[in-house]
């Protein structure tokens, strides 16, 4: 069996790489083609590339349909729907996980909620990572109870042995000059306004914890919301900021740093986040959102209302007083059923119930060639070497 990522974020993306390897290790020959945002035609060109796939998974849809304008994006989604047609009218398969129900940070936008309808419609199946995801996806493109069917839910998998993991808690506090009897607060990942960044820095202001120390550690998309951040935080000791690229094997200081980890999304569809810090062993205060309540337990987090206006102060309050270090261990003590082996064989099961919907040859009938031409002037395209 054969099946063919888009878009290739194994590099950066850990989820990816795992997945890869448990596939792998079931005998799922996995390939993956870059972004293509600036080719003409991607998904032709993947194929081209790396030859017909038993199935086509797509992860992330951003790549295939963020333009510079509204018009663009739009001919770039028609354009790749129509791509993905053509692969089934080969005879593969097709696949969607939803990560997410929009790109970060953009406000529902017409054009990739229409894409998103049409792409659901085209996939024989579409993985979600918890039954809540699935009904927040469900209703988010209006479909009926009869989409339900085609949705598969499979747990987002687990990150133990995924970065290095090699620094204790006093070195990681040494390194980054923390107090070594501070009750700590770490937020690691993507600075964004959608993870509530600047809430946590108003809620933790509220402190009045001369002990507590919050560090905030991560890579900004919008120079303007951490310059915000940055400002406001200037003169307090209690804040640690580290706005910039975290390299995976410096993931380790901020993680092996903090009494509790806090992932405060304003908005949540999954749960890797939370699963990060369960594998590290750190407790977690997070929001009864999306995927959280799915992996994450009152032992072994602190879990808030997400419409409650103090529900975060309040989280972070009885952060001071719990005992993290137990909560941290009950997190890592059993993360079995977010183990990859089992998020592979689950994937390979929807990969086989999508071939057997779509290829004829499961039959005894002969596939279809790809279209690889189908497109006007596809012969004549020359793809750009860049990705």
């Amino acid at each position: 069996m054969k099946t063919l990522f888009l878009p290739d974020y194994s590099t950066a993306n850990a989820y990816q790489r795992a997945l890869t390897h448990g596939l792998a290790a079931l005998g799922v020959e996995v390939t993956a083609d870059p972004t293509g945002s600036r080719r003409v035609l991607p998904v032709v060109e993947a194929l081209r590339r790396h030859g017909r796939p038993d199935v086509i998974h797509v992860h992330w849809t951003e790549p295939y349909i963020a333009g510079g304008s509204s018009r663009v994006s739009r001919l770039k989604a028609r354009r790749t729907l129509i791509e993905l047609r053509l692969a089934k009218r080969a005879g593969i398969g097709l696949v969607w996980t939803a990560h997410d129900l929009f790109r970060h940070d953009r406000r529902e936008d017409p054009n990739e909620l229409a894409f998103m309808r049409s792409l659901f419609a085209l996939c024989d199946s579409v993985i979600v990572h918890c039954s809540a995801a699935a009904d927040a996806l469900l209703q988010t493109l209006g479909v009926g109870t009869e989409g339900r069917a085609k949705i598969a839910v499979i747990p987002h998998g687990h990150y133990q042995g995924a970065y290095p993991d090699t620094v204790s808690g006093e070195e990681a506090r040494a390194r980054l000059e923390l107090p070594a009897d501070a009750k700590v607060i770490s937020f690691v990942g993507w600075v964004r306004s959608y993870k509530g960044v600047w809430e946590l820095y108003e809620a933790f202001k509220a402190l009045d914890e001369p002990n507590a120390r919050l560090v905030i550690a991560g890579q900004a998309v919008d120079g303007a919301y951490a310059a915000r951040l940055t400002a406001a935080a200037k003169g307090d000791e209690r804040i640690h900021l580290s706005i910039g690229f975290v390299p995976d094997e410096d993931l380790q200081l901020y993680l092996r740093a903090a009494d509790v980890v806090a992932a405060p999304f304003l908005e949540i569809f999954t749960s890797g986040s939370v699963l990060l810090a369960m594998s590290f062993g750190r407790a977690v205060i997070a929001p009864r959102r999306g995927c959280v309540t799915d992996v994450l337990d009152e032992q072994g987090g602190i879990l808030y209302d997400a419409d409650d206006p103090q529900g975060l102060e309040g989280a972070l309050r009885d952060a001071m007083t719990a005992d993290t270090e137990a909560m941290g261990r009950h997190n890592a003590a059993d993360l079995s059923r977010f183990d990859w082996s089992r998020v592979a064989e689950a994937t390979r099961a929807v990969y086989e119930a999508a071939i057997k919907e779509r290829d004829p040859a499961a039959s005894g009938g002969a596939r279809p060639p790809l279209p690889l031409r189908s497109w006007p002037g596809a012969a004549a395209w020359q793809p750009c070497d860049s990705g």
